[in-house]
């Protein structure tokens, strides 16, 4: 049975005023969340850019020295300089962030629980780096839930800082870039890379077998970081990967997004933290790439 409430005016009038204080309340909360995400974002952006251009410099400073090389179990190199500038990274985060998660390539994650998890590629291009040649980049990028609120990616040879921020666009030394839109599967310059597993290697021969083909401009550069970041700012029309890890790409692929390009694997399901591979293009060439590593 439903019992009707009677309330005189001024009872009423209190109601009502609770009821809208409460509300006012709610609102105040909420923007003050987002204000306080948005000055933690910032915060993060500034620590992310501080790291990466100390490491760059220290990479400069190694550049030409003879440095311990290492093999890991897959056969990927690892030098006296990935070490060096990973331990500076870590150590800008934790100095800043000491509650939040890191995971990076040589060492692996540290956890924390933490709804922040940063992911770093201290060197990416290994391996060019140790024959120096210049086409190297450091990578970090932060995720919180899972969902990627920033990227930094800093070419210290060029001196060329990539950056991007959930919603805010994409940056090249400050200056906002955007993919090349008129790319064309035929002209333009395509990137890829591979992860070191067989498949991997057996299916990127065969997506560079096709497209290479129609196409007289597809590289291997190595650099998955740089290379995106590369799409990001128009100089290439699309890069490919099969066998992704997360520190390759995680930082480049929000730059990619943030400059209006696509991400995605390559079933066309949006790219993410978990996927195993990628394509990063301008939108005007997205499905064409698709159906080529489709086929493989």
């Amino acid at each position: 049975m439903v019992r009707t409430l009677y309330f005189n005016k001024n009872e009423a009038l209190l109601i009502h005023r609770i009821i809208y204080h409460l509300i006012v309340l709610a609102l105040l909360e909420f923007n003050f969340s987002i204000m306080s995400l948005r000055f933690m974002t910032s915060s993060f952006l500034d620590i992310a850019i501080e790291a990466s251009k100390e490491a760059g410099e220290l990479l400069l400073e190694l550049f030409y020295k003879e440095l311990k090389v290492s093999f890991k179990s897959d056969q990927s190199i690892v030098t006296e300089a990935d070490l060096k500038t990973e331990s500076l990274i870590i150590k800008h985060i934790k100095d800043n962030f000491p509650h939040h998660s890191v995971l990076s390539e040589e060492s692996g994650k540290e956890n924390h629980n933490s709804d922040y998890l940063w992911i770093i590629d201290p060197l990416d291009g290994s391996t060019n780096f140790s024959v120096r040649n210049p086409f190297f980049a450091v990578s970090i990028g932060l995720l919180h839930k899972h969902k990627p609120l920033l990227g930094v990616v800093y070419a210290p040879i060029q001196d060329e800082l990539f950056t991007a921020e959930n919603n805010k666009g994409a940056y090249l030394n400050e200056q906002e870039i955007t993919v090349d839109k008129s790319a064309t599967l035929e002209k333009s310059f395509l990137a890829f890379c591979n992860g070191r597993d067989l498949n991997s290697r057996e299916q990127v021969i065969e997506i560079y077998k096709d497209l290479k083909i129609i196409n007289n401009k597809v590289r291997q550069v190595g650099a998955a970081a740089l290379e995106l970041c590369y799409v990001a700012s128009g100089r290439f029309g699309a890069f490919i990967m099969p066998g992704v890890n997360a520190w390759d790409v995680i930082a480049g692929a929000l730059i990619v997004e943030e400059a209006k390009g696509i991400t995605t694997d390559f079933e066309n399901n949006p790219f993410n933290v978990m996927s195993s591979n990628i394509i990063a293009s301008s939108r005007s060439i997205h499905e064409s790439l698709l159906k080529f590593v489709r086929k493989t």
